[in-house]
């Protein structure tokens, strides 16, 4: 450290003792130096805000923290400190985004229980942020927490439907499901979704109203196809490939046949990724259709007897009977 950077730390460590003696404008002078010499700084901007709010200056204040968390990169101090003053200000959105940058940069760190802490209050400040419930849900099934796992799970389920994203929702439903097959609470919103999936080509439609099992046969068929999609997108991006890459190949190609109505292709490339390691119970759905298109029904039973392993298409088989 030469004596111009010693000079500008002194003014530094002179503004934070400042700040503890009560003394604000020797404390922004001080840092005002400081940041001369040293605008990289984040104590100095950390230093300045809390000077700007004791002075009742919360617009400036805000400023500065947000800097300091901004060049700090990982201190969650600084972050709380934006969500505080930001939740102070009426700026409610931001201080629950604020809370969950915080209780990221804790998980990192190792402080879990903290960082969980910040999640929970930022759902407290904004119930439908699905960020905040996300990694809520992860963390309880990661400490084993499978009840509050589900609540999560299940609540982003829910913000999902009503704002649209009705295969997302379904497959988190999904998802849950494998834990407690016959929960009721789980069935009810998986039904939701399901029925949203359904009818959401329906303008004005409400989840409520009766839906015929055809329409739920064709949404449980168009999950099986996304499902499939993010199957490939997820064998794509995947370092570690436990599967052959030629099974994608081969489901992408029959998902391509069968959107142009080649059934006889599309069956040849399902079986043949079937037989290069894929084995959802989506692929076995999506194939057991089409074997009852062309009238194979030895075939499409034992198809869909080895998709019904998840509850969700067992009733979705059910409906075909």
């Amino acid at each position: 450290m030469n004596d111009t950077t010693q000079r500008y730390t002194l003014a530094l460590e002179i503004g934070e003792e400042a700040i503890r003696q009560g003394k604000w404008q020797q404390a922004i002078t001080c840092f005002q130096t400081a940041l001369t010499g040293l605008p990289r700084e984040p104590r100095v901007y950390n230093g300045l805000g809390d000077t700007h709010l004791a002075l009742a200056d919360r617009g400036r204040a805000l400023a500065c923290y947000k800097e300091a968390a901004r060049l700090a990169g990982n201190n969650a101090d600084y972050v709380k400190k934006v969500a505080e003053l930001q939740e102070q200000q009426g700026l409610i959105s931001d201080a629950a985004h604020s809370r969950v940058v915080a209780g990221d940069i804790l998980w990192g760190q190792g402080s879990f229980e903290q960082a969980e802490a910040h999640w929970a209050y930022a759902i407290y400040l904004q119930g439908n942020l699905l960020a905040a419930h996300e990694r809520l849900a992860l963390a309880s099934r990661q400490r084993g927490d499978l009840p509050g796992a589900t609540r999560h799970f299940l609540a982003l389920a829910d913000y999902l439907r009503r704002d649209g994203r009705c295969l997302m929702a379904l497959h988190i439903c999904y998802t849950v499901m494998k834990d407690f097959p016959e929960n009721q609470t789980i069935w009810s919103a998986t039904d939701q979704a399901w029925r949203c999936v359904a009818t959401r080509d329906r303008r004005g439609n409400d989840s409520g109203d009766h839906v015929a099992p055809g329409d739920l046969l064709n949404g449980a068929a168009e999950f099986a196809q996304w499902q499939l999609a993010a199957e490939i997108r997820q064998g794509t991006l995947l370092s570690e490939k436990r599967t052959h890459p030629e099974a994608y190949i081969h489901l992408r190609q029959a998902m391509l046949n069968e959107g142009y109505g080649n059934a006889g292709a599309a069956i040849t490339h399902y079986e043949k990724a079937i037989a290069a390691g894929l084995a959802s119970p989506a692929i076995f759905y999506a194939l057991g259709l089409i074997y009852r298109l062309v009238d194979r029904r030895q075939e499409a039973r034992a198809a869909h007897m080895l998709a019904s392993r998840h509850p969700f298409y067992r009733r979705a088989v059910a409906l075909l009977e």
